[in-house]
């Protein structure tokens, strides 16, 4: 069996964007934090949205605002804030790989991302036929689930940098 984490490290390594965003990241004064406040503004915009569509959703929040209007307004903010957070995160993973791919909390970060993606993507092209008064089961269960993904992802993604506490060497 390959080693993807490998073969991810070399090509990451030796890419031409490592370098160019290792550079920009020592070169530039005061790069880091800026980026780290973008990306986390970002995360607050993408979370604070589809948690309100969520909620409204699972009918816990927000129950006098129309279902369909409401993700016609919120989802947006989500697609528009999504290019600046994967962007801004993946500076920081160019600059430096090894970091985060041998790293097994952003292994659980990565993929809750990719399946909260694409379980956001789908409960936009869902909320195009929530009527008020009917939103099935399965919608529901759906929006539960993006929850959990997108508080799971934030979380994970905070604990990247303290996983030397989480595993204890054995």
């Amino acid at each position: 069996m390959p080693d993807i984490t490998g073969t991810l490290n070399e090509f990451f390594t030796n890419s031409p964007l490592r370098e160019l965003s290792g550079n920009l990241l020592r070169s530039v004064p005061g790069l880091p934090p800026i980026v780290q406040t973008i990306h986390l503004l970002g995360v607050a915009v993408i979370v604070a949205s589809i948690m309100m569509i969520c909620l409204r959703i699972l009918g816990l929040a927000a129950r006098r605002q129309d279902p369909y209007e409401m993700t016609q307004r919120l989802f947006p903010w989500f697609f528009c804030a999504l290019p600046i957070m994967l962007a801004s995160g993946a500076l920081f993973f160019l600059a430096r790989p090894q970091r985060y791919l041998y790293n097994p909390i952003f292994t659980i970060k990565a993929t809750a991302l990719l399946l909260t993606l694409i379980g956001s993507v789908w409960l936009w092209q869902k909320s195009k036929q929530i009527e008020h008064a009917k939103i099935d089961f399965s919608t529901k269960l759906l929006s539960g689930l993006v929850l959990f993904g997108w508080v799971l992802t934030a979380m994970a993604g905070r604990w990247i940098a303290y996983s030397d506490y989480i595993f204890w060497p054995g």
